[in-house]
């Protein structure tokens, strides 16, 4: 472990933290985006605006999404979507549990790299949505809704995009990797220097 890198967020993130009103506004017109009436003939292309913007707040305000919130939203996404009771409550905490994993790493990415990061997790969360639609034999199972992850991936650049700048967020203020060799030559210089003639 690297004593250089802190374990916690640091400067401006603690300094200015996230509102949970912003927090819970985004995520009330993700769902409701969700709900929207979408043709049938497109419906197969549209993300899951839910789950983009849960994945955001678990990488940039994880004190505000975690994976209670995702429970909670999933099984809500279960109750108004039909289908099986569940599904999205599992989904969604596995995708959230998997940001929050990759979280530290995701904040040393542009927009572009976090969505390329994330991708396998949309595209993950539709492949799991569609094998329990398999093993339970739902109605609405359709292997077209895989391309619904790869679109996830691709609204992501401009959705984060957008709240970065309602939340001020910089890639300036991510944790830069620390270089392990200056860590170790200041660490050495710190320990003969303590040491010193007696």
């Amino acid at each position: 472990m690297n004593a250089d890198k802190p374990l916690v967020p640091q400067g401006p993130e603690l300094l200015d933290p996230v509102s949970a009103r912003l927090v819970a506004v985004t995520l009330v017109l993700a769902y409701l985006a969700n709900l929207l009436p979408w043709p049938d003939s497109l419906r197969w292309l549209v993300p899951d605006f839910t789950l983009m913007l849960l994945l955001y707040w678990c990488i940039h305000a994880p004190h505000r999404a975690n994976l209670g919130l995702a429970m909670l939203l999933g099984l809500l996404a279960d109750v108004t979507l039909g289908g099986l009771m569940g599904q999205h409550a599992l989904t969604y905490t596995l995708a959230a549990y998997a940001a929050l994993g990759l979280r530290r790493r995701l904040e040393n990415f542009h927009l572009s790299g976090r969505a390329l990061q994330l991708l396998p997790i949309f595209f993950g969360q539709q492949l799991l949505n569609l094998l329990l639609g398999l093993a339970f034999h739902l109605p609405d199972v359709d292997w077209r809704f895989l391309v619904a992850g790869v679109a996830a991936g691709l609204f992501w650049i401009p959705v984060a995009h957008l709240l970065d700048g309602l939340t001020g967020w910089t890639n300036k203020m991510h944790i830069e990797p620390a270089d392990n060799r200056t860590s170790a030559r200041s660490l050495l210089k710190s320990q003969s220097g303590a040491r010193g003639p007696k």
